[in-house]
């Protein structure tokens, strides 16, 4: 059996390696990248079951990246912001995402949805 694979999407280092530390206590393999056009990057070559995206980056938002997944390589997403307000919400879903979490991430949400998303699907 193959671990999920989730990238998390995030400019600031320690959101990232605090998401990637809780999903790999979920038994996730858990990738970074620091803004939108290096998770671009990553996209383009490896397969992830999961793209966990802040809303804020200062090279292009979690929607922009949003649009350009649904395009390249559709999967889940789940957009994050500090902003979480029920119209930020409702855009994220309008356009794609799973949902929209709000910043700090706490870890109780991060297995709901991980069990929400996966529980009873196969693994690669």
């Amino acid at each position: 059996m193959t671990a999920r694979t989730i990238l998390v999407a995030d400019d600031d280092r320690l959101v990232r390696e605090s998401l990637c530390d809780v999903l790999s206590q979920l038994g996730c393999a858990a990738r970074s990248a620091g803004n939108g056009g290096e998770a671009m990057e990553v996209l383009e070559h490896d397969r992830f079951d999961l793209l966990m995206s802040d809303v804020e980056m200062p090279d292009m938002t979690g929607f922009q990246l949003l649009t350009w997944v649904s395009r390249h390589c559709p999967m889940p997403t789940v957009l994050m912001s500090a902003r979480s307000d029920p119209s930020l919400r409702a855009a994220a879903r309008s356009q794609g995402a799973i949902d929209l979490l709000q910043k700090p991430v706490q870890m109780q949400s991060i297995t709901a949805l991980f069990h929400s998303l996966f529980d009873g699907r196969p693994t690669r």
